[in-house]
């Protein structure tokens, strides 16, 4: 090669490598002037954590403020395998035992996670909804120097010779102190255990939105908080870098509820109603306790037999809410009412009442088979006559019976703060026939919530105004301050006058009728019992739709009213659903009912009446008014000691009942394996029994 040519490719070379040089310093420079902060920022969200933090859940409170549902801080935990992995089996199972018992959790259960960890995961689960001071106090017996010693005196042979990857520190044997990662999070808990559960709802599963009925779902969005965010930076060991935490956005929370009801009295109603209907052998039970001026819920429990134990538990949904009933009885209450506001008929006006009537190709008949009598009209109500009440449905009329039914409330839903709450069956009137009239003034056509027929007595002891019930009272935002929500407006169903009649006839049904054994001396009760059928969920029987599986009928017992009469200050509605043949309202729900009304007194402060004459039929005697409506909070007063409840007289009966129907060979199974329908059965060409 000539040196020309060395020279030209020496020259080529040193070209090449000058580019080289000023490529590589232009691009220094240009990422000095504009690069450097993006490269910052991209290194930066390598190390960087984002740790949510929860908007606490609003809580559901009863009227007087107590928690019902509150969504406590909790913390989700993880250990840090790259630092734990320093240490052998034995070693490491002792830190997971030490570390299981600190924070509350299964020490078996942790040392599997760990163990079964791959070896490039540097996270594990360990578990979660752990209160923050035991994250507290597990960390620092991590970095105590108790920890710190033990691990120093560790032999040789219990430590792993651990190969730090390239740049990064190798880990301390005696340093645990970033060993846990605890991510905040809450828990929805209920301090009054299962109370209200059915009424308040549930979360789903992971605890951030609400599933199934209740409260939670209906104002899931007014409840639930707004997340924040905060960021840390972490080593290449997983270790918090210190001072490296940063806000990002602060977390909001949520707005609470608070309901009408009372979380004591609830517990109470739910006790008492549980006993009672186990005592009358019902499948379920409902009991509502309320105040009819202003339509707050005090109370709203049901209960169902456990199929496998045979003991009564609260029951799977709302039931005063999402099922309906054939009441029965309970609905004559429309019928009378319409009559006497039409004209029609007043509380003294007879008939000549049979024991059976005969409608088209129907017979309908009275509980009781007896002579022909002469009946007033509150003589009917208060002695529950199915005939006597067809006979004043007839005058009535299809058309002004449909319309009444609907104007006390039922065929539409109440609105009352429930999202699975049922609009009940009130077919519509052209499809009604001959028979259907007589059916729906006895209660067996139409069917209704327990919620509905509590409103709809509320009517009556409201001076004939319909007050929509209310379960939701206001909201509390995160500064305290309480919003009251809107109130329904009230409408006028029937005048006072008419108000006032009915009044003296549901009266009647304690004084002298069905109910007569359930009065209250210095509290007049106006109330009405019911014992209606239940259609059969299959048909078994071709000529009566009210024959179940097993042979039997099946029946549907209420006992709903109000006290005092001269000013109502609580209304109660019980019934009970799949009790026994022979069952009535007075005697299954009747004991129910007398319990809550003594509870009522007491736990509300209301005072006896100095009213005890039954009201007369006008609208000024009304007005009267001996006892104030009581206002505020609900007491919450122990039970007195040694008392004997109705319902424990009639557990009492209800044993040495059976006890002789044992020794007769006849004793019945309080645990049926059939289990009733609680609708809109059809109308079936049976003959329906009038109810007590």
């Amino acid at each position: 090669m000539s040196p020309s040519d060395v020279n030209h490719r020496l020259r080529c070379i040193a070209g090449f490598i000058g580019l080289a040089l000023l490529v590589s310093v232009v691009k220094l420079g240009a990422l000095q002037l504009t690069g450097a902060e993006h490269l910052v920022e991209a290194g930066r969200s390598q190390r960087l954590a984002n740790v949510k933090i929860p908007g606490y859940r609003g809580a559901v409170i009863d009227r007087n403020g107590d928690d019902l549902a509150v969504s406590l801080p909790r913390r989700t935990v993880a250990i840090n395998m790259r630092i734990l992995r320093i240490h052998r089996g034995p070693n490491r199972n002792k830190i997971a035992r030490q570390i299981a018992s600190t924070l509350g959790l299964d020490p078996t259960d942790v040392q599997r996670r760990m163990n079964a960890a791959e070896d490039t995961d540097q996270w594990v689960y360990l578990g979660r909804n752990i209160a923050p001071k035991k994250v507290a106090a597990t960390t620092a017996m991590l970095s105590s120097d108790a920890t710190k010693q033990w691990l120093r005196d560790v032999p040789a042979t219990d430590r792993v010779e651990f190969r730090v990857p390239k740049g990064q520190k190798a880990p301390q044997l005696d340093d645990l102190t970033n060993l846990l990662d605890a991510q905040e999070t809450t828990q929805r808990v209920h301090p009054a255990g299962e109370s209200a559960l059915r009424v308040i709802g549930k979360l789903s599963a992971d605890g951030t939105a609400a599933a199934g009925a209740g409260i939670e779902r209906l104002y899931n969005k007014q409840l639930t908080g707004e997340d924040g965010l905060r960021t840390y930076e972490r080593g290449t060991g997983g270790q918090t870098i210190a001072g490296s935490e940063r806000l990002v956005s602060q977390s909001r929370p949520g707005t609470d509820v608070q309901l009408t009801l009372d979380r004591t009295l609830q517990y109470q109603v739910e006790r008492i109603l549980a006993r009672g209907a186990s005592n009358a052998s019902a499948r379920r039970g409902v009991a509502i306790v309320g105040r009819p001026s202003t339509g707050e819920l005090l109370a709203v429990a049901s209960v169902q037999r456990d199929e496998e134990s045979g003991e009564m538990r609260l029951s799977d949904s709302p039931v005063a809410f999402d099922s309906t009933y054939q009441a029965g009885s309970v609905f004559k209450l429309v019928t009378i009412a319409a009559a006497t506001q039409a004209g029609l008929v007043h509380t003294d006006t007879a008939f000549s009442i049979p024991w059976r009537i005969q409608v088209a190709d129907r017979i309908f008949q009275d509980h009781d088979e007896h002579a022909t009598q002469r009946m007033t009209v509150k003589d009917i109500l208060a002695k529950s006559s199915n005939v006597g009440t067809i006979k004043i449905a007839q005058m009535l009329g299809k058309d002004r019976l449909h319309q009444a039914l609907s104007d006390f409330g039922f065929g539409r839903p109440t609105n009352v703060g429930s999202p699975s709450e049922s609009a009940g069956l009130l077919p519509a009137v052209a499809d009604w026939t001959t028979p259907d009239l007589a059916a729906s003034a006895i209660g067996t056509h139409v069917s209704g919530t327990p919620i509905q027929i509590w409103s709809a007595y509320n009517v009556i002891a409201n001076k004939g105004r319909y007050v929509a019930p209310r379960l939701v009272d206001a909201t509390v935002d995160a500064s305290g301050r309480r919003v009251p929500l809107p109130v329904s407006p009230s409408r006028e169903v029937v005048s006072p006058a008419t108000a006032a009649e009915v009044t003296t006839a549901l009266r009647a049904v304690v004084d002298e009728g069905t109910a007569r054994q359930w009065s209250l001396p210095g509290y007049p009760v106006a109330a009405k019992t019911g014992t209606s059928r239940m259609p059969s969920p299959k048909r078994v029987d071709r000529k009566d739709g009210y024959v179940w599986e097993d042979g039997l009928r099946h029946y549907v017992t209420t006992f709903t009213g109000f006290f005092p009469v001269d000013d109502p200050q609580v209304s109660i509605t019980v019934m009970l659903d799949d009790t026994p043949p022979g069952s009535s309202g007075s005697a299954t729900a009747g004991p129910v009912f007398s319990d809550l009304a003594h509870l009522s007194i007491r736990e509300l402060g209301i005072a006896p009446s100095t009213n005890t004459a039954t009201p007369a039929a006008s609208a000024s005697s009304t007005t009267a008014s001996a006892v104030k409506p009581v206002t505020g909070p609900v007491r919450a007063a122990p039970a007195v000691a040694g008392s004997v409840s109705a319902t424990e007289r009639a557990e009492s009966t209800s044993r040495r009942s059976n006890s002789r129907s044992s020794r007769n060979g006849s004793n019945r199974s309080t645990s049926r394996s059939v289990r009733g329908g609680v609708g809109n059965g059809a109308n079936a060409a049976a003959t329906p029994t009038g109810g007590n």
